[in-house]
């Protein structure tokens, strides 16, 4: 029986912004129960802007800078989707992403930022880079930095930053202060502003000080011209002049991305989201906007993030308090703020109103309420309670047959699949069991796979567990061939069921369609957590099979991908993975082993296994005894996963770590090396384990890493060693 309180409504965080993470923040530490909440985001990590130009100018590294999402939503109990967002269907209350399914909301809350209005400027949107978003602005600026000839510095590049505020000034005199400290690149600095001072929100002190500043360092200013079109090389003003160009900033005036207009919400002439005292938006009131994303009604604020941060608290309340339909409380913006600008150095200028205060000690003070405002968002692990007086008291669940998803919904999720056919399929989906003829002269085989989710994103978890469960046919040699899918769905809302059922089962279609693999039929029922399990089915030609009894002493071990997937998904529980180190372990996890079998096989392999649950050693160890081996392994020429190492040095484990290192014959090892945990580390989709004779291995590996493959000899089969087992060496 499950009493678990199911999902009720939908509340979806579409963009990442300083709003947002505040909302997250607040919701981790107080949870409304029976609402799942989900954050849509096209990146992992946000950045702080308050910091870039110290991270431009060195003073910063990407971690200090960069707010973890998914570590914060994983802490939050929020569900985190790394999608960009291509359109809104507001009748529907669809979100439409790009290249992933739709996803449904009761209440919706948008925080995306602003990027520079470039569609003013022919040829802007081609030449020279937007300093927003961040992220792509500082990939160009450091692959721009790495293109320059180090063999003829003594010719300057032309650097024009063009926009007079203060994200154009802070960013021009952080680039100035890196190639001034950290590089041999001459350059000659522009700065192109349309008004007749810079910094035109800011006092006339705090004008004069930068325009005296950026004098002192040689940096040219020109005022009352705007930019009339750009080439790759060159800037055209309208006053007629035109200027050379090799690195071009854009920080004109803020831009909305297209597709908040084109859904149909009211936007201003900008396109931002015209939103009332409560940031609701004025035409649709389930949509909620803060930050740069929305247009203040009836007076506009400035695009800065200090209202963001601001808009964070009162967004909060308004959410919960539209969910539980009380009063919203309205957002009432201070009509100054303190703005502390950077000069490049460690230095900068304090700004409000009629004060001016410039020095190192600003820098400093500054520096100490940015990096207090980042520890906000990277909370330690903790528990939070959901058992709270709103609790949802729903009747108990019913097992058995009682469990099994409704028809309703089943047919409505089949009926917008796209389920391919094969001629070996007499019957499949529609009848109570799937009838097949399988191609004449060819071995059957048969494999099984089942477990929970390990991520909170259903279509990825699908997409995962399918290539998971090939892997045992690919191992075998075999083509994958026809699979039969078990899911089980958390009881919630009927909307909610649907939507989860339809995702995971696109993302299992994702990668049965990837390979060749007709899905013939399955079984879905309730459960109080997402699973997902196939029985794939393949064929294999007599005599091709790659078993474990094929070992030969003199065979070179070779694992096709990197192992850690276990402890990084151990981490993630308590939301202490990097973003980044789980991103690249996901790509590692959808990459099929499908190729990997076949050049293994190309190159003589005889013995193959794919690298699961029982980790490294245990699935060696199978081998080893079907064989009659023994082996040696090197630590060091074992490919692990970004983060792997980290988290296992911090004591993260596996459940299932404990289990494995009991059962191998190495759990008495004496010696010392920070891979060895990883050995009975499991793993999630892994690689390929096999042998292979070892006049192959050198064209095997090459053909393995040309396919795309981390692939690495990491031992041998010895013939002196004893049978079952492992030596461990440096």
């Amino acid at each position: 029986m499950n009493i678990q309180p199911p999902y009720k409504k939908d509340l979806v965080l579409i963009g990442g912004g300083h709003s947002h993470v505040a909302v997250i923040k607040q919701w981790g530490m107080k949870p409304l129960p029976a609402i799942r909440v989900t954050l849509v985001s096209d990146d992992t990590y946000t950045p702080y802007s308050g910091m870039l130009p110290g991270l431009i100018a060195g003073h910063y590294s990407i971690d200090d800078c960069y707010i973890d999402l998914r570590k914060l939503c994983q802490w939050a109990g929020i569900r985190f989707i790394r999608s960009a967002v291509s359109h809104l269907d507001l009748v529907t209350k669809e979100i439409v992403c790009h290249q992933y399914p739709s996803l449904r909301y009761d209440l919706l809350s948008i925080n995306i930022g602003s990027q520079p209005a470039l569609h003013t400027i022919s040829g802007a949107l081609s030449y020279g880079y937007a300093v927003k978003p961040v992220s792509k602005f500082l990939s160009h600026w450091h692959q721009w930095l790495n293109s320059v000839p180090t063999t003829n510095t003594n010719q300057p590049q032309n650097i024009i930053v063009v926009g007079g505020g203060a994200a154009g000034i802070e960013v021009l005199l952080a680039m100035h202060y890196h190639l001034q400290n950290n590089t041999q690149i001459k350059a000659n600095f522009i700065l192109i502003c349309s008004d007749k001072n810079i910094l035109a929100s800011h006092n006339k002190r705090v004008q004069n000080f930068f325009h005296n500043y950026l004098s002192i360092l040689g940096i040219k200013i020109i005022t009352e011209n705007k930019v009339t079109s750009a080439t790759a090389n060159q800037l055209l003003l309208n006053s007629g002049k035109s200027l050379d160009a090799d690195f071009i900033a854009w920080a004109v005036n803020a831009g909305a991305q297209s597709w908040l207009a084109d859904s149909g919400l009211n936007c201003d002439s900008k396109g931002f989201i015209q939103v009332d005292k409560f940031l609701r938006s004025i035409s649709h009131p389930e949509v909620f906007a803060a930050g740069d994303s929305a247009a203040f009604t009836p007076t506009p604020l400035p695009k800065a993030g200090v209202y963001a941060v601001r808009q964070g608290s009162v967004l909060t309340d308004n959410l919960i308090a539209t969910l539980k339909q009380r009063s919203l409380r309205p957002y009432k913006p201070q009509h100054h703020f303190l703005s502390l600008l950077t000069t490049g150095r460690r230095h900068a200028v304090a700004s409000r109103g009629p004060l001016f205060i410039e020095g190192k000690w600003v820098w400093y003070w500054k520096n100490y309420i940015d990096r207090r405002f980042m520890a906000r968002f990277s909370p330690a692990p903790m528990v939070t309670n959901n058992d709270t007086d709103d609790n949802i008291n729903e009747k108990m669940r019913c097992g058995g047959c009682g469990a099994k998803v409704s028809r309703n919904i089943l047919q409505k999720v089949l009926s917008q699949l796209d389920i391919r056919t094969n001629a070996d399929i007499v019957s499949g989906q529609g009848d109570d069991a799937a009838i097949i003829n399988p191609p004449a002269g060819v071995y059957w085989v048969q494999s099984v796979d089942f477990f929970r989710s390990f991520i909170d994103d259903p279509y990825l978890f699908g997409r995962i567990a399918a290539n998971h469960s090939l892997g045992d046919i690919y191992a075998m040699g075999a083509r994958s061939h026809s699979a039969l899918v078990t899911v089980v769905i958390p009881y919630s809302q009927a909307s909610i069921m649907q939507e989860t059922l339809l995702h995971v089962m696109r993302g299992a279609l994702k990668t049965l369609d990837d390979e060749n693999t007709v899905l013939i039929g399955g079984h879905s029922g309730e459960g109080s957590e997402l699973a997902l399990g196939l029985t794939a089915n393949g064929t294999l030609m007599p005599g091709q099979a790659l078993t474990k009894t094929g070992l030969n002493h003199n065979d070179d071990l070779i694992l096709t991908k990197p192992l850690g997937t276990g402890v990084l998904l151990a981490a993630n529980m308590a939301a202490r993975c990097q973003g980044r180190w789980l991103d690249n372990a996901f790509t590692f996890m959808l990459q099929s082993n499908r190729t990997a079998a076949i050049i293994l096989k190309n190159y003589g392999a005889r013995s193959c296994t794919d690298v699961t649950g029982f980790g490294l050693l245990g699935h060696l160890h199978e081998m080893l005894t079907a064989s009659q081996c023994g082996a040696t392994l090197r630590f060091n020429a074992i490919p692990i996963l970004e983060g792997a190492l980290q988290c296992s040095a911090q004591g993260v484990q596996s459940t299932l770590y404990t289990a494995n290192k009991q059962s191998s014959s190495c759990h008495n090892y004496t010696g010392y090396h920070p891979a060895f945990p990883l050995l009975f580390d499991p793993q999630t989709a892994g690689g390929l384990l096999a042998g292979v004779p070892a006049h192959q291995t050198k064209n095997c590996l090459q053909a393995l890493t040309d396919t795309g493959y981390i692939a690495a000899k990491i031992g041998t089969v010895d013939k002196l060693a004893p049978i079952n087992s492992v030596t461990l060496n440096e």
